[in-house]
């Protein structure tokens, strides 16, 4: 039994991961304040906003280059795309309003094409090969990438379950069956 005086830990919501630290860890005993802290050191020490609009613009980049991803995309519009990502990103990190994340735009994006294992993976290598073009400050980018790999994760699943609603069929990796 905690003593009398002790102030209770609050719980987080989804905000835990934002807090990506040496990989990810938990932050259900940090205070409000302290999670908040940490989105905003990482904001600062990544770059802030002139980071991540650098960031979306490589990545849309490689990605228009890119046989495999950019036929995901029925406009390619890749000032748009990358703007829009930009703005995601900035209202997570730079606002620090996690609402962002669940964003039912960014979902229904994501549920009008099947997105394959190789897809998520080569998404991430270029999000990756961005940073590293960009000689992205350590150990913010890591920190980031756990968390796009998270994403990446949800992304994929939304829209395997948009196919599923569809009635298609796949394999494992997200390949038509």
């Amino acid at each position: 039994m905690p003593p009398q005086n002790a102030t209770p830990v609050p719980r987080h919501d989804g905000k835990v991961l934002l807090v990506a630290d040496q990989g990810l860890k938990s932050a259900e005993r940090m205070t409000t304040a302290q999670v908040d802290r940490k989105v905003s050191d990482f904001w600062t020490g990544i770059g802030g906003a002139a980071f991540f609009e650098a960031l979306t613009t490589r990545f849309y980049e490689l990605v228009s280059e890119d046989e495999l991803l950019s036929p995901l995309f029925a406009v390619p519009d890749w000032s748009r795309h990358a703007a829009r990502l930009y703005d995601h990103f900035r209202r997570i990190y730079g606002e620090n309003d996690l609402t962002a994340a669940w964003d039912p735009k960014m979902h229904q994006a994501h549920a009008h094409f099947l997105i394959t294992r190789d897809q998520r993976l080569r998404w991430l290598a270029l999000m990756k090969e961005a940073g590293t073009q960009l000689e992205a400050p350590e150990p913010h980018f890591t920190e980031f990438l756990t968390i796009m790999k998270i994403a990446s994760g949800e992304m994929t699943a939304v829209s395997r379950g948009a196919a599923l609603a569809r009635q298609e069929r796949f394999h494992w990796d997200g390949t038509p069956a």
